[in-house]
């Protein structure tokens, strides 16, 4: 006979508190800032209002709990694409796919939400930029070290990480309000293109570059 191993208090409470940000990230996703209320968290979630007031008493601490719960899961999504980066892939393409891949999805979309929210939110933004600023500051070391195994000793490295993470940010935000999907692509395959050049791993003029748009 299989013995069932009882929770603790301290697990029922971790349990509840993620189904309880799991719901509030889903609501930001689905109906955006304005309408991730503690009311649509709770009726998402599925618990008595009673619940979600005890472990989150105002809106403010519910979304600086989001906020943490948030990053913590871009945070092991990074971690994760950059470990099954295969040993033979080009590591050109692979840092801006990367970069793109972290820039899309239900994470992203619930954190452009926050930023929404945030800017005229002082509360919230004081909870949400330093995490921001780590979560950034670790896809920048990432992709860094992506182009450095090819560019070891190249001083531009830094900049082209950054621009990199920059263009394609913008590219996912126009994306979101055009759906300009193919177009984004060919971007994505000029922005490669130049980077191989400022690099000097192509020649210019061997290159066909994609024109139309």
């Amino acid at each position: 006979m299989t013995t069932r191993v009882r929770e603790t208090q301290a697990q029922r409470t971790a349990r509840m508190r993620t189904r309880l940000l799991d719901a509030a990230v889903q609501s930001l996703v689905d109906d955006g800032y304005s309408g991730t209320t503690t009311l649509a968290v709770q009726k998402r979630a599925g618990v008595p209002r009673g619940t979600l007031q005890h472990h989150f008493p105002t809106k403010a601490d519910l979304l600086a709990g989001a906020v943490e719960h948030l990053a913590a899961r871009r945070l092991d999504q990074l971690t994760r694409e950059f470990e099954a980066i295969p040993a033979a892939a080009d590591r050109l393409d692979v840092a801006v796919e990367l970069t793109m891949g972290m820039l899309s999805g239900p994470s992203f979309l619930a954190a452009l939400e926050i930023w929404v929210g945030a800017r005229t939110d002082p509360e919230l933004l004081a909870a949400f930029l330093p995490l921001e600023y780590r979560l950034f500051e670790l896809m920048h070391t990432s992709i860094r070290d992506i182009f450095r195994a090819e560019f070891p000793d190249d001083p531009r490295v830094p900049t082209i990480t950054q621009f990199t993470i920059e263009i394609m940010t913008g590219l996912a935000m126009r994306a979101l309000l055009t759906g300009a999907v193919a177009e984004n692509r060919i971007l994505r395959q000029r922005w490669t293109t130049a980077v191989r050049i400022l690099l000097g791993t192509a020649d210019p003029a061997t290159l066909t570059i994609a024109r139309d748009l």
